[in-house]
C-alpha cells in the first residue's frame, strides 16, 4: 500500500483541481494509523482519517466513489455498493513473478461478477493522471457509474452462502472441479468423439 500512497494523493489533487473541492475519507486500522498520517501529510488535500470497522463501513456507504488498493477492501466496497477504481503496485521482486498469476482480474468483485466492470490499474499504469481519469466518471451521474452500481447490486446475492450446509457446498464444489479436470484430461480423437 505504501507504493500507492503518493499516486493516490496526487490523483485526488488532480480531481480536486478539475471538479472543485472534494472531501476524502480514508479508512485505516490503528496499527498503521501513524504511518498513514505521515504519508497523507504530503498530499495536496488532507483526508479525514477514520478508524474502526463501523467507521470504515460508514465511509463506504457515504462515498460517491472509491480509489482502492487491490485486496479484500474491494469486496467490502462492492458489498456496500460503492463504485470504485482499483490499483495494485508491488516491489521489483514481486513484479518479476507476475507471470505466475493467471487470473482474469485482480479485483475480487470482478471475479465474483465474472466480468471486468471495475477498472484496475496495475504497476506502470498506476499514475496520478490515469487514476484521476478512471475515477472522474464515477463522481457524477454517468453511464460508467450507473453500470458499476447496477453490477455491484448483484454481489450480495452472488456471495450468499448456498441453501445447503457449508460442508455439502464445499463437497459439491470439489466434485464439480474434479469432474471438469477429469474431462480435460480425457484423450480426444480427431473425430471429436
Amino acid at each position: 500500500i505504501a507504493a500507492l500512497m503518493a499516486p493516490f494523493g496526487a490523483a485526488l489533487g488532480l480531481i480536486a483541481e478539475r471538479t472543485g473541492p472534494i472531501e476524502v475519507l480514508l479508512p485505516t486500522v490503528g496499527s498503521v494509523r501513524a504511518r498513514v498520517g505521515e504519508a497523507v501529510a504530503r498530499w495536496p488535500l488532507q483526508p479525514h482519517i477514520v478508524e474502526g470497522e463501523a467507521d470504515k463501513f460508514a465511509a463506504f456507504r457515504l462515498a460517491r466513489a472509491a480509489l482502492a488498493a487491490s485486496g479484500t477492501v474491494t469486496l467490502e466496497l462492492a458489498l456496500a455498493g460503492t463504485p470504485m477504481v482499483v490499483a495494485y503496485k508491488v516491489d521489483a521482486l514481486a513484479r518479476h513473478l507476475r507471470f505466475l498469476v493467471e487470473v482474469p482480474s485482480i479485483v475480487l468483485a470482478n471475479l465474483v461478477l465474472g466480468r471486468e466492470i471495475i477498472p484496475e490499474l496495475i504497476q506502470e499504469q498506476v499514475t496520478p493522471d490515469r487514476l484521476a481519469r478512471a475515477l472522474l466518471p464515477l463522481l457524477s451521474d454517468t453511464p460508467v457509474r450507473r453500470a458499476q452500481i447496477e453490477a455491484l447490486a448483484a454481489i450480495p446475492e452472488l456471495m450468499a452462502p448456498p441453501a445447503t450446509s457449508p460442508s455439502a457446498a464445499a463437497a459439491a464444489i470439489v466434485l464439480d472441479h474434479a469432474r471438469r479436470y477429469r474431462a480435460l484430461d480425457q484423450p480426444r480423437s480427431d473425430t471429436g468423439l
